[in-house]
């Protein structure tokens, strides 16, 4: 009874071991994570560029919207 579970033990183990290098290996995807961090960097860089224009922007948008909601009628 021990003798098979120190095959199972030492199979999964082999198994573990060996899939763990072939992901170490594996690059397959890489390169679109790659592009969505650049791509993420990018548009922070920029929101903090442009931030004065932008957040004026976004007050002015949200003071207009909130003044229309008060003119809504809930019936």
């Amino acid at each position: 009874m021990l003798n098979l579970l120190d095959r199972m033990y030492v199979g999964a183990r082999v198994r573990f071991a060996r899939f763990l290098e072939e992901f170490k290996k594996d690059e397959t995807g890489v390169s679109a994570i790659v592009a969505t961090v650049l791509l993420i960097l990018i548009v922070v860089l920029l929101v903090a560029v442009f931030w004065e224009t932008i957040s004026g922007w976004f007050t002015e948008t949200m003071d207009k919207i909130m003044g229309e909601s008060d003119k809504v009628k809930w019936e």
